[in-house]
């Protein structure tokens, strides 16, 4: 008898050791319940989804937990945005995007949610191009500036109205006096390019990351990239937008970044690892392999510096809409100051 009760006890003790191993395996977990939702804002393929899931990727590996990627597109992203600021600020919902897009939802009137409601992490920022089939007439820039003011309609490709290389495509239109062509929209920066490939558009303003292996391919030529200096990697030779177009220093700063966000108000603890697996990941040689192949720039904006970037993509992107006919909310009635007025000091103080 009493063999059998030590055995219970026995038991019990092992039972109990492991509960304990569990909870205490549990409790050091960033998401004890269940495994947190990214939610992309835009199709599998396209920019934002080849920029995001890699990042995620290594993120897991320093966590060592799963986190699922769900792809929500819609009103340049606008749907899944509004999915996870409507969800419980748990920190177990997620949300990520192109900043150009997002910097546009309140003049678009897609969603009300801004900067300031998020907490943001970009991996990497990344210029547009200007792209034709490699065996078009249309040789260099001038001749495709030309082309769209010869008058005649022109099929041009991108992957949606309002998202990064549209509204950067608008200004280099509106710098040049040249009409606006017929869009045709894509759903995604690299479909836009396969656009191009297969003749449904003359010409099309993508991500680069997402057309560059069309361009090293030699089935894309690139006469412009919005960037302050020349691109010559890879053998390419792709002129740089301040180069080619006199007094568009702004233009650049209006490149894309690909951030994960979380609204501001989640679980600061939660929050703090998040952003020490996104700072390991980003220094690890998969990543910056992976930025140099796609043509991007390693920036890992966190904290203020993200705050800032943000708030100057939405003044840029909101005016360059607005100023192109494209949106109907005005931004100075929403508080959106222009680049030339914009202050920092004054803008943070819309942090909660």
């Amino acid at each position: 008898m009493k063999k059998r009760i030590i055995s219970i006890l026995i038991v019990s003790m092992c039972v109990f050791s492991l509960f304990a191993q569990g909870a205490e395996e549990a409790s050091d977990k960033v998401w004890p319940k269940t495994q947190p939702v990214v939610y992309i804002g835009f199709g599998a393929g396209g920019g934002t989804d080849t920029s995001v899931r890699p990042v995620i990727a290594k993120m897991e590996e320093y966590l060592g937990e799963t986190i699922n990627v769900v792809n929500q597109s819609g009103a340049s992203s606008a749907v899944a945005a509004n999915n996870v600021i409507h969800k419980d600020h748990d920190g177990y919902s997620m949300f990520a995007t192109g900043s150009g897009a997002f910097s546009g939802f309140r003049v678009n009137g897609t969603s009300d949610t801004y900067w300031a409601d998020w907490i943001s992490f970009h991996p990497f920022t990344g210029p547009a191009v200007l792209v034709v089939r490699e065996d078009s007439d249309l040789k260099d820039f001038d001749d495709v500036i030309d082309r769209l003011k010869s008058g005649d309609m022109i099929n041009f490709a991108i992957s949606g109205f309002g998202v990064g290389p549209h509204v950067l495509f608008d200004a280099i239109r509106s710098e040049v006096g040249a009409a606006q062509p017929n869009y045709i929209t894509s759903g995604s920066c690299n479909k836009a390019g396969v656009s191009v490939i297969a003749g449904d558009a003359e010409m099309a303003m993508a991500t680069f990351g997402s057309v560059i292996d069309f361009i090293k391919a030699g089935q894309l030529r690139a006469v412009a990239i919005t960037s302050t200096d020349d691109y010559t990697k890879f053998g390419l030779n792709i002129p740089a937008i301040v180069s080619l177009i006199p007094d568009s220093d702004y233009i650049p700063m209006l490149s894309e970044t690909w951030p994960i966000m979380i609204p501001r108000d989640a679980p600061a603890d939660m929050v703090a690892k998040i952003k020490e697996a996104f700072l390991w990941a980003i220094e690890q040689d998969e990543i910056v392999d992976y930025a140099e192949n796609m043509g991007y720039e390693l920036c890992g904006y966190t904290d203020e510096e993200a705050d800032k970037f943000y708030a100057i993509q939405e003044s840029g992107y909101s005016w360059a809409q607005w100023n192109s006919g494209m949106v109907e909310n005005d931004p100075a009635k929403i508080g959106i100051p222009t680049l030339e007025e914009f202050d920092w000091e004054q803008m943070k103080a819309q942090i909660n």
